[in-house]
């Protein structure tokens, strides 16, 4: 009787802790998405098709045309996105840091520059870290991480395509 009581009381605790229940507790309502998903970035709203990664902690972005510079306020990275419409689209943002990323086959992390950009994925849209990536070879060029995710959606992986994005101009940065 002890152990199933144990066994309960563990398993409240693990569904109290899952993502979504403290936004469902304040009142916000967490999103459902697929493992596939569009998304539009920044108030460029670049139109990306996004593969949701709960693996991953920080978003990841194709960019191409890497360029460095200095400014009073730090450094910069100028890059280019290529939206699902063909369409380059250039961005400027600031450094946030770098950062390591493990690779899969093994060998040293790869070190990445982060900036922050807007995401808007269904109606909602956030300013979030996202590493900088030559993502050339892969099916997706934007990876959505958990920390974009957390607290606003949960991902189902047998669904794609479940919301698009539809943020406006409006409250965009």
């Amino acid at each position: 009787m002890k152990s199933i009581m144990r066994i309960t009381i563990l398993l409240c605790a693990l569904i109290a802790a899952l993502p979504g229940r403290a936004a469902a507790a304040e009142g916000r309502p967490v999103t459902v998405v697929g493992w596939l998903e569009h998304i539009t970035l920044g108030v460029e709203g670049v139109p990306i098709n996004a593969k949701i990664d709960t693996g991953a902690t920080t978003s990841s972005l194709h960019a191409t045309n890497l360029r460095w510079s200095k400014r009073d306020s730090g450094e910069w990275l100028a890059f280019d996105v290529v939206g699902e419409d063909g369409k380059i689209t250039h961005f400027e943002r600031k450094l946030v840091r770098i950062i390591s990323i493990k690779q899969h086959g093994g060998g040293p992390p790869e070190q990445r520059p982060t900036v922050i950009i807007g995401v808007c994925l269904g109606n909602i849209y956030r300013l979030t870290e996202v590493s900088l990536a030559d993502r050339t070879g892969f099916d997706y060029r934007f990876l959505v991480g958990r920390n974009f995710l957390s607290g606003f959606f949960t991902a189902d992986s047998a669904r794609t395509y479940t919301v698009e994005p539809r943020c406006g101009q409006a409250g965009r940065q």
